[in-house]
């Protein structure tokens, strides 16, 4: 058989006829201006710096000062943090510069520099190592169902899966035009991963979801919605764990809990406000 070197010739071979015959039948000549590299550039290197790199670095370094990253863009951090900083002193295209204002790329910047430096601490409780201590200590959920009522809003739902995470709540119930992370990929921009670590299940019917939830097994559910008849949840009467689970059924941003579904549930709970709104947002 052919040596492995050998082979590699025949390949590079192939490919090179194949590479030459597609150039011929879109009419391209090797040496053309239409098939030499756009750029030199080389990824990772300092691109060089243009008439205005100086006057741009100093103006940043002003910028970044005025909102707090002491130093400028001498104290940065390598990562994101200087890239970005790089990218704005030494632009690919010097005349399209002006785009970003420097104030905005501060901004930017300044996020990117304590994003950096607060995942470098080990302070900060890591979402992986506090995963691998809850299942080393063998925690299970808690018997807590979230059941979302026709939200409208796909960030809504990823704030709740957030909170539904840190109250290891068994399990999430999309319903109706609720969006869900199968729906949409929004759900994860205010998530930032709970939407893996909290089950998701939908129904097109909330009522549906809520039956099925009894027929598992004893369940008590509560509707948080201000109507006329709500009890403030510290008042309530805390439901019976030896009942199995507990449902919170949460509704629309606008319409609430849907009122044909206050009927079928065991209490309708809310949050006393003392402002000029009667209820807080869903999430």
């Amino acid at each position: 058989g052919a040596s492995s070197s050998g082979m590699e010739e025949v390949l590079r071979a192939a490919d090179s006829e194949s590479l030459l015959r597609e150039l011929a039948r879109r009419g391209l000549d090797v040496d053309s201006e239409a098939t030499r590299p756009r750029s030199s550039h080389v990824v990772g290197a300092l691109r060089p710096k243009d008439a205005a790199s100086d006057a741009r670095a100093s103006a940043l370094d002003a910028a970044l000062e005025a909102v707090g990253v002491a130093g400028g863009g001498a104290r940065l951090a390598e990562g994101p943090p200087l890239k970005a900083y790089n990218a704005f002193v030494r632009p690919r295209d010097p005349s399209r510069a002006g785009t970003q204002t420097v104030e905005n790329a501060a901004h930017q910047i300044a996020f990117l520099q304590r994003h950096e430096l607060t995942r470098r601490r080990d302070h900060f409780r890591n979402t992986d190592a506090a995963a691998r201590a809850r299942d080393a200590a063998g925690l299970e959920p808690h018997d807590i169902v979230v059941v979302l009522d026709n939200l409208r809003s796909a960030e809504n739902v990823g704030s709740i899966a957030r909170s539904a995470d840190c109250a290891r709540c068994r399990e999430i119930i999309t319903c109706g035009f609720t969006p869900n992370p199968v729906s949409t990929a929004k759900v994860a921009k205010t998530a930032f991963g709970a939407e893996t670590a909290v089950p998701f299940r939908h129904f097109d019917n909330t009522l549906d979801a809520l039956r099925h939830l009894r027929d598992q097994g004893d369940c008590t559910v509560w509707a948080l919605e201000t109507v006329d008849h709500s009890t403030n949840y510290t008042a309530a009467p805390l439901p019976d764990r030896g009942r199995g689970a507990v449902a919170v059924l949460l509704g629309n941003e606008v319409s609430g809990v849907n009122a044909d579904l206050l009927d079928a549930v065991d209490a309708v709970v809310q949050i006393p406000t003392y402002g000029s709104k009667n209820s807080m947002n869903v999430a």
